[in-house]
């Protein structure tokens, strides 16, 4: 998974002997793709404040089954998508089937399990509660404003998850593994996205998250995939680890010797 958005890796053409950008199996995130992470995990935060307009009504629909049974069943199988146990049995399932890609699961795991974290360590500091613990059919807009800040974590000690409501861990993890997953196989990012919706809409559907919540998360994981792949940032690291980046690092150095 080669994040350097600055140069890619030339090879010789087999056919001409020019320098051509390298075209791999797996697709190299340029710095375009840095920038819409960064961009998207920007928008996102501002979006929540305006999205909390709509986190009672749309909670309240939720709650009033307006899915169906059927429907609610399906969406409740993506819920693994979101949990560390299904991201840990996803890794494994690519490291046994698809041994070409092996490399790439440490920076996959560090995505989908960081994203978690770090919206984990900002619930540590926000304090709201979930849809489940409101009286939804009589609460106002206003209910959707019961923030406060724990700036001090006086109240870390006694974490209640009822009251950890933003941002969404799940969300993040999805979000995070869908990118990654998406850089791997571009031709599921498509369904890869889907997941990621429909995981949304399962944490909604639940009562476990307001709309603002789900902003949050995004927000969280789009801004951990930046980092995993910033190559001044964790992405050196994961450099180091992975074959094929090594590789392009030996083509470019014998180029340079032909050309001296």
């Amino acid at each position: 998974m080669d994040v350097s958005p600055e140069q890619p890796s030339p090879s010789l053409s087999p056919a001409s002997g020019r320098l051509r950008l390298y075209a791999g199996p797996d697709i190299h995130p340029q710095t375009l793709m840095l920038r819409f992470l960064l961009l998207g995990s920007f928008v996102a935060s501002v979006a929540v404040p305006l999205c909390t307009l709509i986190d009672v009504p749309v909670a309240r629909w939720f709650l009033n089954g307006h899915l169906s049974g059927d429907v609610r069943q399906a969406i409740g199988l993506t819920e693994s998508y979101t949990h560390g146990i299904g991201v840990l049995f996803l890794l494994i399932s690519i490291f046994t089937m698809a041994p070409h890609k092996r490399w790439c699961v440490p920076r996959l795991a560090a995505m989908a399990f960081g994203a978690s974290a770090v919206a984990t360590i900002v619930k540590m500091f926000v304090l709201r509660p979930r849809p489940t613990q409101l009286n939804l059919t009589v609460a106002s807009h206003d209910a959707a404003w019961l923030w406060s800040f724990d700036w001090t974590l006086d109240q870390i000690a006694a974490f209640d998850a009822g009251t950890r409501s933003f941002p969404s861990g799940g969300i993040a993890t999805a979000v995070a593994l869908s990118v990654g997953l998406s850089m791997l196989f571009p031709r599921g990012r498509f369904l890869f996205l889907l997941f990621t919706l429909f995981s949304t809409v399962e944490r909604l559907q639940t009562g476990s998250h307001f709309p603002s919540d789900a902003l949050g998360g995004i927000a969280c994981g789009l801004f951990w995939c930046f980092v995993c792949l910033h190559p001044k940032l964790l992405g050196i690291l994961f450099e180091q680890m992975e074959p094929q980046r090594r590789g392009y690092r030996l083509v470019n150095r014998g180029i340079r010797q032909q050309a001296a």
